[in-house]
């Protein structure tokens, strides 16, 4: 098991160990609160986190292992922020195809810039749409820069 996490893609391992992690976080959280509180509502509510993100990271632990994962190079062509707070909304990548892919951010990216080269751990059976000529993906399994910073 150990040698099939080394093999794994490090931006997957990353996404692995962040989910490993807030379970247990919520595995701390579940226990103390049954010892101090006793307020059922939120240790079941702890407890299922924690059995949420168990089973979330088996689950991407076993695609990543058998292979069910696309990797889409690119680089970034637009960033798209939020109009509030200036966070990264969007970003807009040109694939090794020639192809335009909008990908939605879903976690905190704080600079990247046009020009970055990026790469995409999507999962196989993950839907792209396409909108006026660009295809849009709305979720992805990890994202990492080269040449800015890289995230999980």
């Amino acid at each position: 098991m150990r040698e099939a996490f080394k093999n794994i893609p490090e931006p997957l391992q990353k996404q692995i160990l962040y989910r490993i992690g807030t379970g247990a976080a919520a595995l701390l959280l579940t226990a103390s609160l049954f010892l101090y509180a006793m307020n059922p509502f939120s240790i079941v509510s702890c407890a299922g986190i924690m059995v949420f993100c168990g089973i979330s990271s088996f689950v991407l632990f076993r695609k990543a292992v058998i292979g069910e994962y696309v990797v889409v190079n690119g680089e970034c062509l637009k960033v798209t922020l939020t109009s509030v707070r200036k966070r990264v909304r969007a970003i807009t990548l040109l694939t090794g195809d020639g192809q335009t892919l909008q990908v939605t951010v879903k976690q905190r990216l704080k600079k990247i810039r046009v020009g970055v080269a990026v790469t995409l751990y999507v999962a196989a059976n993950m839907p792209v749409y396409e909108k006026d000529g660009m295809h849009l993906l709305y979720s992805y399994l990890a994202l990492e820069t080269r040449g800015g910073e890289m995230v999980g």
